[in-house]
């Protein structure tokens, strides 16, 4: 340790000489004036903490913070200045009570129209490399950019031969003008402050008793000693001698004499040319209202004292003599007067509320025109009155119409095309069901009969045919109606206490039989033997089959399909897995949508409507559930379905015995599964 050769191992002894590590360029705290002597808020700080703990301070200068801290690092230096604590440091260096406020800024040039930081996105900001700042800039504010340079001498001069617009720069508590010592910033000015921290001394790291020596003198320092060195550097400070103060008082008379002189002479001058800048202000004024597309009233003592022109086009006057002595209220639908004169009253009386309405204004010719209105109190020439400022909105109001109209029609639209398929399906399924049940007992009564088959050759190779397409059309006229009835509000759900693991059990062995002639494994598991929960098996059991149908499509043959239900505690998990083609990526967000088919391009031999799956979701969300997809193609997909564990309602008793009907299970396979076995083969 350089200058501490009086600390012994059993004991610390006070230092008689300190090495202090200071920075050259690091105004006003630490720098090297252009005399070459050493200045700054820390330096004349540790020049006092020495008078008072009866140490010899010796600085070490160094030209920048990368070399101050590889000296403390080296043990090059007994203290570093002053420094912010930060977890880096923190590794290789111990820190003493605070010294003194820093406080961080961002100066921009003068030019600059900016109100904070974030104005600065596209201007940017000059600070050095291994200055805090830096930091806490990019964490703080990673959308402004930075120019980061090595050393402040090189932000100066980037400022100075404007390359850079705004600066980040350390300055001292109350004096904000850094050009005293900055002349390169002399045309800038503070923006905001980043942030104000302590500055500490830094000694290496386990000099526990060489820092607990500085602290004890720190506090040793008296208040007023400490409040002399800050003030210091807070303001110029001015010295005087008796004989000085004399002759400077004697030439401030003289400057304040020569002063009264020549404001005396240029007096009517200046306030010549104040007239003449008032008139001109003025002048600029009364064009910036007339050229204003807003119309603009001033009415005083109830009559109208002012108008612009585009208020004289709304009303559908040429000028102001026309309405001269009027009231803006003459100009308002009879209807509506006397509530605006209430309420023009109540501006004044109040003198600082605003009023904004949509009102109707009678034009010369008599026609209505609609217009959007704003009053507030003002004072002209010297008595209350109100602005009243008009915006024309017949055009805003026509545009709205004529959307309002729009939706109007497309609405209607929706509803005769959704009553239209309502009726077309119910229309279609009358003679589906006539054709169905007739095809059923032909065959039922050639069964019954014992009748020759290869008598009826065509009937018996075209029936299985006939029968499936049936289902197709039963189908697809089922999902048709249960659209529209979910579109209009009117999907009914017949919610009671059920077991959904066995409702998806029973359905998914019932399709066993289905999935083999396939060529398809199909395996169920459970991680819970009940789950009771309200909801329609009816419908539950139409999603599983719709889900299933689709593995089957896609599935080839010797692949496998997967069931699983999973108790979540709080819901219930049902997931339907195959091991078939994948749905593309591009395709899986719309996979939910109506009338949009998995793979509408394929070439296979079973189609579909592209409902079915638009249905599930919807029947998934009737249960407060909802389904998710996930999806590999050339892997296989996944359909998850999770609902809230509720149970509420009365429990079906058909499910808890196990008793519900088998034909007409078998009855909603056949349809479900009517797009995939044909019989024509």
């Amino acid at each position: 340790m350089i200058g501490l050769g009086y600390i012994s191992s059993a004991e610390f002894k006070k230092p008689k000489q300190l090495k202090i590590v200071a920075v050259s360029e690091w105004r006003p705290y630490s720098y090297v004036d252009e005399k070459g002597r050493l200045k700054g808020v820390l330096i004349d700080y540790w020049n006092s903490w020495g008078n008072v703990s009866n140490v010899e301070v010796v600085f070490d200068v160094k030209d920048s913070w990368t070399a101050g801290l590889n000296a403390l690092k080296k043990g090059e230096g007994d203290v570093f200045v002053g420094l912010f604590y930060n977890d880096d440091r923190n590794e290789y260096m111990d820190f003493s009570s605070p010294i003194i406020e820093l406080m961080t800024g961002i100066y921009v040039r003068d030019s600059v129209d900016a109100f904070d930081i974030k104005d600065l996105k596209d201007i940017g900001v000059g600070v050095t490399k291994s200055n805090y700042a830096r930091e806490y800039m990019e964490k703080n504010y990673p959308e402004v950019n930075l120019y980061i340079y090595d050393n402040l001498d090189s932000v100066m001069e980037a400022a100075d031969s404007g390359v850079i617009d705004a600066v980040c720069i350390d300055y001292h508590n109350n004096f904000r003008e850094i050009s005293f010592y900055y002349p390169e910033l002399k045309n800038f000015n503070l923006l905001q402050t980043l942030y104000t921290q302590p500055l500490r001394a830094g000694v290496q790291k386990g000099e526990k008793e060489l820092l607990e020596f500085i602290n004890e003198r720190m506090n040793r320092m008296s208040p007023s000693q400490k409040s002399d060195i800050y003030s210091n550097w807070e303001y110029v400070a001015i010295y005087f001698t008796k004989d000085k103060l004399q002759k400077t008082i004697m030439g401030i008379c003289v400057a304040v004499i020569l002063i009264l002189f020549v404001n005396t002479l240029f007096l009517r001058k200046r306030i010549e040319a104040g007239v003449k800048r008032l008139a001109d202000s003025e002048e600029s004024y009364k064009k910036l209202v007339q050229l204003c597309p807003d119309g603009i009233f001033v009415q005083k003592n109830g009559k109208i004292a002012y108008i612009n022109n585009a208020a004289l086009d709304i009303i559908g006057h040429t000028s102001y003599s026309s309405i001269k002595g009027r009231r803006i209220s003459d100009f308002i639908r009879p209807s509506s007067r006397n509530s605006m004169e209430s309420k023009i009253k109540a501006i004044r009386e109040l003198d600082s509320a605003v009023l904004t309405i949509e009102e109707k204004l009678i034009r010369k010719s008599g026609n209505f025109v609609d217009v959007e209105m704003s009053v507030s109190p003002m004072t002209y020439k010297g008595s209350p009155s109100e602005l009243i400022m008009i915006r024309d909105v017949s055009q805003r109001n026509e545009r709205e119409q004529e959307k309002q109209r729009v939706l109007r029609e497309k609405l209607r639209y929706e509803r005769l095309k959704t009553e239209f398929f309502a009726n077309i399906s119910h229309e279609l399924r009358t003679p589906l069901n006539i054709l169905l049940g007739a095809i059923q007992l032909m065959d039922r009564d050639f069964s019954k009969n014992g009748a020759d088959w290869s008598q009826c050759k065509y009937y018996s190779r075209y029936s299985k045919l006939l029968t499936q397409n049936c289902y197709r059309l039963i189908r697809l006229v089922n999902n048709l109606i249960d659209t529209t009835k979910i579109d209009l509000g009117f999907l009914n759900m017949n919610f009671k206490n059920r077991n959904i693991v066995q409702v998806v059990e029973d359905i998914t062995m019932s399709v066993v039989g289905y999935i083999k002639e396939k060529g398809i494994n199909i395996i169920f598991d459970t991680d819970v033997e009940e789950k009771i929960i309200s909801c329609d098996a009816d419908n539950i059991e139409r999603v599983m089959l719709n889900l299933l149908s689709n593995s089957i499509k896609f599935t080839p043959s010797g692949g496998g399909i997967f069931v699983n239900v999973y108790d979540r505690g709080e819901s219930v998990q049902v997931s339907v897995r195959d091991t078939g083609i994948g749905i593309p990526e591009e395709e899986q967000p719309y996979i939910f949508e109506r009338f949009r088919q998995v793979h509408p391009l394929l070439n296979r031999k079973s189609e579909g409507s592209g409902i079915g799956l638009s249905l599930v979701k919807s029947i998934v969300e009737a249960h407060n559930g909802n389904i998710s997809l996930k999806s590999k193609e050339g892997e296989g997909s996944e359909f998850i379905i999770e609902m809230p564990a509720v149970g509420s309602g009365e429990e079906d008793i058909s499910f808890a015995e196990g008793v519900s009907d088998i034909h007409e299970k078998v009855e909603k396979i056949n349809i479900e599964f009517s797009d995939i076995y044909s019989h024509a083969e």
